[in-house]
């Protein structure tokens, strides 16, 4: 069983389940921001979508849509590559989400492109003029790497948490509860703001999907070699972090700050 008592790591994961959602998200749109003022855009940021004046050309258009799911790619890659040792329990948990979420984003995009072509991928290849079959390859593109998430993420729960009991309480219920919220936050937001159709496909999507590939990791738990165990040294939920995830819902459901 892991050194950490089950109820303060399923507080703690499922806290930093929901900060990392929000600064994913942030994150995301503010890429779209930056590439919107290298072209030349004046940006209008909210927590899931950025306006531009003037209106951009297509160049501009596909710009500053790819630029967003393609810095979640890279920060989530990048982040796998050099986090998995920064800070220690609730710290580290942000950390694992967060870069496995800035993947997600990127493969969320390429699923949604193939279903409904709407979302950032699906505006960019729908102004590079992309015939039907690249959207279709597009989805089983992402349908594969999400897949290869839920390895990957089945190699680090049995890291932290090599008990079966630990390992649902990280990926199940830990999971579960941070959907239930992320997607809460999501609806006040799109009940406040009002978007168009095609937003709100893309930003119910992202709540509901930001973080399944924890369930999926159950498919690969039982395949992935074993991992030297790394305690989380969790014992009750973290203060900092939970004021720090209330605030930012906060901000978040109030409309997040409009820029530009």
């Amino acid at each position: 069983m892991s050194s950490a008592p089950r109820s303060g790591l399923l507080a703690n994961t499922a806290v930093a389940f929901v900060l990392a959602a929000i600064i994913n998200s942030l994150l995301h749109e503010l890429a779209h921001a930056t590439a919107g003022l290298l072209v030349g855009l004046t940006p209008t940021v909210t927590p899931f979508s950025v306006e531009y004046q003037p209106t951009p050309t297509d160049t501009q258009g596909i710009i500053t849509a790819a630029a967003g799911p393609v810095w979640s790619l890279v920060m989530g890659l990048v982040l796998m590559a050099v986090s998995r040792s920064w800070g220690s329990g609730f710290v580290r948990l942000f950390w694992l989400w967060l870069s496995f979420m800035g993947v997600m984003n990127f493969a969320g995009y390429l699923i949604i492109a193939g279903l409904v072509p709407v979302g950032d991928t699906g505006r960019a290849l729908t102004l590079l003029g992309a015939p039907g079959l690249v959207f279709a390859l597009a989805a089983v593109a992402g349908v594969a790497l999400q897949f290869a998430l839920g390895y990957g993420f089945a190699r680090q729960v049995k890291r932290y948490a090599p008990d079966i009991a630990d390992q649902r309480t990280v990926a199940l219920r830990a999971w579960a509860l941070g959907t239930g919220a992320t997607l809460a936050i999501t609806l006040i937001e799109l009940a406040i703001l009002r978007p168009g159709g095609a937003a709100v496909v893309a930003v119910t999507f992202y709540g509901l999907a930001v973080g399944i590939f924890a369930p999926m990791q159950f498919i690969f738990r039982n395949r992935v070699p074993d991992v030297p165990y790394e305690p989380l040294a969790v014992q009750r939920l973290s203060r900092v972090g939970l004021g720090v995830t209330v605030a930012m819902i906060v901000l978040a459901a109030i409309g997040g700050i409009r820029l530009g």
